[in-house]
C-alpha cells in the first residue's frame, strides 16, 4: 500500500506541475535571425593612391604634393566636391633594397604616399572621374565599392525583415513544443556591414591605360543585411 501511495503522490505532483502556467522567468525561447534588403546602387566610392620615390624626403613629398593638387583640380572639374575627396592616409618612409652581391641593404631614397577617399554621387559619372584622376597623376585606383544614397532606408527594411523571420521561427518552435508564444522579453540588433556586389581590387595605372579610352564600371545589386536577437516568453 505504501508503494502505491507514493506512486500516486508522485504522479499527482507531476500533473500539478504540468498544469501550472509557465512564467516568463520559467521558460522562454531565444531566436537570432538575419534579414536582408536589396537596392540598385546610385553612388560609387574608391581610393586614389598617389606615390613617388626620390633621393630626398622633401623631393618625394614635393612630387606627391604636385600630384595631389592636379588630382584635386581634376576632381573639381568633374563635379566632385572637396568634402567628397578627403585624405585618409599620408606617409613618408625610407626605401631600402637587399643587394645580393654585397649582402647588405642599400638605401634607395624616400617614398611618399598620399591616399584619397573619393565619393562619386552620380554613378554615371564614375568612369569619367576615374579617367580624370589617372590622367592627373593617380598611381592606383583601389577598392571600388558601389553604394546608395538610400542605405539607411534599406537597412531599416532589412531590420524589419529580420524581426519577422525571428518571430516566425519562434512560433514554429513554440508550436512544436506544444506551448504558446507569449510577450516579447528582449529585442536587440547587431551591426551588419553592407554587402555590395561588384567590389574590385586595386587598379594600377598601367591597366587603365591599356583598357578602352573610357573607363566603365558596372554595378550589381547592393544587398544590406541586419541581424537581430529576440526572446519571447512561453506559456501553456
Amino acid at each position: 500500500m505504501k508503494i502505491i501511495s507514493y506512486t500516486f503522490l508522485h504522479c499527482s505532483l507531476l500533473l500539478l506541475f504540468f498544469s501550472l502556467p509557465l512564467s516568463a522567468a520559467d521558460s522562454s525561447v531565444a531566436v537570432s535571425s538575419t534579414g536582408s534588403a536589396s537596392i540598385r546602387p546610385d553612388m560609387v566610392e574608391f581610393t586614389v593612391l598617389l606615390t613617388d620615390t626620390a633621393p630626398s624626403a622633401s623631393e618625394a613629398t614635393g612630387r606627391t604634393a604636385e600630384k595631389y593638387r592636379r588630382v584635386q583640380d581634376a576632381l573639381r572639374t568633374q563635379g566632385v566636391l572637396a568634402e567628397d575627396a578627403s585624405s585618409v592616409s599620408y606617409g613618408v618612409r625610407q626605401q631600402w633594397e637587399w643587394d645580393n652581391a654585397s649582402r647588405r641593404r642599400v638605401f634607395k631614397g624616400y617614398t611618399s604616399t598620399h591616399m584619397l577617399h573619393v565619393t562619386v554621387r552620380r554613378l554615371e559619372n564614375a568612369g569619367r572621374v576615374i579617367d580624370s584622376s589617372v590622367k592627373a597623376g593617380a598611381d592606383e585606383i583601389q577598392g571600388i565599392v558601389f553604394t546608395s544614397s538610400r542605405n539607411e532606408e534599406v537597412r531599416r527594411a532589412a531590420l524589419a525583415d529580420a524581426v519577422r523571420q525571428a518571430r516566425t521561427d519562434a512560433e514554429v518552435m513554440a508550436k512544436a513544443a506544444n506551448v504558446s508564444l507569449g510577450v516579447l522579453l528582449d529585442l536587440q540588433t547587431a551591426f551588419s556591414p553592407f554587402y555590395p556586389v561588384g567590389e574590385f581590387d586595386a587598379m594600377p595605372v598601367r591597366k587603365l591605360e591599356a583598357a578602352s579610352p573610357s573607363t566603365e564600371v558596372s554595378p550589381g545589386t547592393l544587398v544590406i543585411k541586419a541581424k537581430v536577437f529576440c526572446r519571447w516568453a512561453l506559456s501553456r
